[in-house]
């Protein structure tokens, strides 16, 4: 059973300093053996976002005698330490970064006396990053450039490149760079610019970085910020050269028509276009909504710049792994950041092996996302982390206050739907406070023993009669058309702007202003609130709807896929002739006859209806926990989360008695919870299963063998003697 840890190791009460992680010792080892973990992600080797010379020190740099007491080592030993131990450790491919940080050096800058955090330690104060490492301006502390390229760095035009910083660089349509200011610590003399991810330079620098991690040892190889060029789009970028012959590139591939006014393809640029026309970069930010689209050609360029999300992605993936298999003989795994399963991933998802995010919007209960992820990843492996809100930091002063609950809950509901949310280790809080994500140690090695010793009541597969159809091309068109209305989401807090003055973006609060296909997920989550039980089946070009995967259901729901290829209609229209009901919820796909349709203001209706359904497993919560069910060869196992939460206290209430009407034959019971609870008891009774002071996670294995049982106490049921 995959236990991932999120290994960043920041410091407590300090801030979270990407991208050069803190150095690991012999204690984190060691904690990572006892919490049983054996994936790390995000955890090392991840300063080439400041320069490749940067990076080699992070690697390969002796570690002083004082550092060495206390078992610290630098990242290359950091990897063979855990794979001797069979730890897979990521290494960390900051995507999104262009690092630039004031530093202090004596006279004849032959030290380096502060980075960072500064300490006015000397007059002499410059700049170390992608601009100063790339031009070999410290050449007493820093290798050379050519040490990496030793025939130079090629831009897509054969030239040779000098300054790296101002290569990368995203450019917005009226020249101002673009800040992935998200990584910024406050009032600190750092910047993070945002590359343009659609550059050939870039491209060989990112595998340039590869190659040296993977001679460092690392395990595998996490890529992260995957989306960078959404990012970039959201702050009227890029529009640097490249781009622009790369969307004269495309114009042709996608036999696109030029405007009238446009001239000949051969000598358009589209960024002279718009300008002459009058655009600025404040019309192209998220907040015009669809005024946007009324641009000449923008849809066209955002869908040339999504594109390349997975040619680069492909790109990195396969590079990595050739490289690997040359030098070291391995297969060698990679991830990326594919962050909230957004729609835009799809097609970078068939390069990756298991599939990483972040889940935002933390809250107290989110099973229905945990269902949906679970279809996204379609039998892969994943493992996912928190994006910091007030809910999380709110969980960190629990921890602090010696309560636990709230993070058991947090790293257990998921897994109870096949999903995987890792384990925090000093991880980010995006500089929202000035602190790391720090559990209780002691909690997480009795967790990662618990999940061992139960592995077996995992099996990953969900029992249901009820499927919901999440359909990739409507979810998609709904992500650029049809912004959320949703005002708490953590990336859609978008409101106008002027750019007066302003000579930097990605500060504006520009970040997004997506669809977040609320229909789908405001259903799911009504029918977990409401104890309806059911799976979610992801379709998209990669991964078709197929008759198999729908013929074992007894209905279908499709929520609002007003986008749907006629292919899919097909295929459910197939499935309806054998007797499958198919239900539609908001708009209906076109040519599809629905058994019955329900419009966005009939939920509690369907909803209603949905509750008379036979089902595996029927239960009446009051919303105060949530069930799943999972097939395995000698019967299904039931998992119970409890949702109990005291406002007062700041702990999960036990459940005095959870009722649980069966739809299929159990003989005999056995019972896991954690945190152990030697007050949960349970009985089967007349066709119910009947749990009794059930704690914040519960697990129970049904067993069909045809025989007689009774209460061994704890809970735990064995047949008679």
């Amino acid at each position: 059973m995959l236990k991932g840890i999120y290994f960043m190791g920041w410091q407590r009460d300090m801030w979270n300093y990407h991208p050069s992680l803190p150095m690991k010792n012999m204690q984190m080892i060691q904690d990572i053996e006892d919490i049983h973990g054996d994936m790390l992600i995000w955890s090392c080797l991840g300063s080439g976002a400041i320069g490749l010379p940067y990076l080699d020190r992070e690697a390969n740099d002796d570690t002083p005698p004082r550092m060495r007491l206390y078992g610290f080592m630098n990242d290359k030993e950091f990897c063979e330490e855990c794979r001797k131990r069979g730890i897979t450790v990521f290494s960390v491919l900051w995507k999104s970064q262009l690092w630039e940080f004031g530093a202090e050096f004596n006279e004849d800058e032959t030290k380096l006396l502060s980075l960072n955090i500064l300490r006015n330690a000397s007059k002499n104060h410059k700049y170390v990053g992608m601009s100063e490492l790339s031009t070999n301006r410290y050449p007493h502390l820093f290798k050379p450039m050519e040490t990496y390229f030793p025939d130079g760095l090629k831009d897509y035009k054969g030239n040779t490149v000098k300054d790296f910083l101002k290569e990368f660089k995203a450019v917005s349509l009226e020249g101002r760079s673009i800040l992935s200011a998200w990584l910024m610590a406050p009032e600190h003399d750092h910047k993070c610019y945002s590359p343009c991810c659609c550059k050939e330079s870039y491209l060989s620098y990112l595998k340039k970085n590869v190659e040296m991690m993977i001679d460092a040892g690392t395990g595998g190889l996490h890529i992260d910020e995957y989306d960078t060029q959404k990012h970039v789009l959201n702050n009227a970028g890029c529009f640097c050269d490249e781009c622009m012959d790369k969307f004269n590139v495309y114009i042709k591939k996608m036999q696109i028509r030029l405007p009238d006014d446009a001239g000949d393809i051969e000598s358009f640029h589209y960024r002279k276009y718009l300008l002459k026309k009058g655009y600025t970069d404040e019309k192209l930010l998220p907040f015009n909504g669809n005024k946007r689209w009324e641009i000449p050609l923008f849809r066209d360029f955002v869908e040339m710049q999504i594109e390349y999300i997975s040619v680069v992605v492909k790109e990195i993936s396969q590079h990595a792994k050739q490289y690997a298999k040359e030098v070291r003989n391995e297969e060698f795994p990679v991830t990326a950041n594919l962050f909230q399963c957004f729609p835009i991933s799809w097609k970078s998802k068939k390069y990756l092996d298991l599939l990483a995010g972040e889940k935002t919007d933390i809250k107290l209960r989110q099973d229905a996302w945990y269902k949906y992820a679970f279809g996204w990843l379609n039998g892969k492996e994943c493992c996912f982390v928190e994006d910091p809100n007030q809910y999380v930091r709110d969980m960190l002063e629990d921890i602090k206050n010696g309560i636990h609950d709230r993070l058991i809950l947090f790293l257990l509901e998921p897994i109870a739907h096949g999903f995987h949310i890792a384990f925090p280790y000093g991880s980010w809080l995006q500089n929202q406070v000035k602190d790391a994500f720090w559990p209780d140690l002691r909690v997480l090695k009795k967790l990662g023993a618990w999940l061992d010793n139960n592995s077996s009541l995992f099996p990953k597969n969900p029992a249901a009669d009820i499927a919901v159809i999440y359909d990739l091309p409507s979810a998609y068109e709904n992500l650029w058309t049809e912004p959320s209305l949703n005002a708490t989401a953590t990336y859609n807090q978008v409101e106008e702007i002027s750019l007066e003055g302003v000579e930097e973006l990605g500060r504006q609060g520009a970040f997004s202003c997506d669809g977040d296909f609320d229909d789908f997920f405001r259903l799911i989550q009504h029918m977990s609130d409401k104890d309806i039980v059911y799976n979610v089946i992801y379709e998209s070009p990669d991964e078709p709807l197929t008759v198999e995967k729908i013929s074992g259901y007894k209905q279908v729901i499709i929520p609002d896929a007003f986008n749907m290829q006629e292919s899919t209609v097909e295929i459910l229209k197939s499935c309806q002739k054998t007797g499958v009901e198919v239900f539609t919820f908001g708009r209906i796909p076109q040519g599809l006859k629905p058994d019955k349709m329900y419009q966005t203001q009939e939920e509690d209706a369907l909803i209603d209806m949905l509750h008379m359904q036979n089902m595996v497993i029927e239960v009446q919560s009051d919303g105060k926990y949530g069930v799943a069910v999972h097939q395995k060869d000698n019967g299904k196992v039931l998992h119970i989360v409890n949702y109990n939460y005291n406002e007062e206290t700041h702990k999960i209430d036990t459940l005095p008695e959870v009722r649980v009407k069966l739809n299929y034959p159990c003989d005999e019971l056995r019972i896991a919870e954690f945190p152990e609870n030697n007050r949960a008891e349970a009985e089967i009774k007349d066709g119910e299963i009947v749990v009794r002071n059930a704690g914040i996670y519960t697990v129970i294995e049904c067993i069909e063998c045809y025989c007689t049982q009774a209460t061994v106490p704890g809970g735990v049921f064995m047949p008679k003697a």
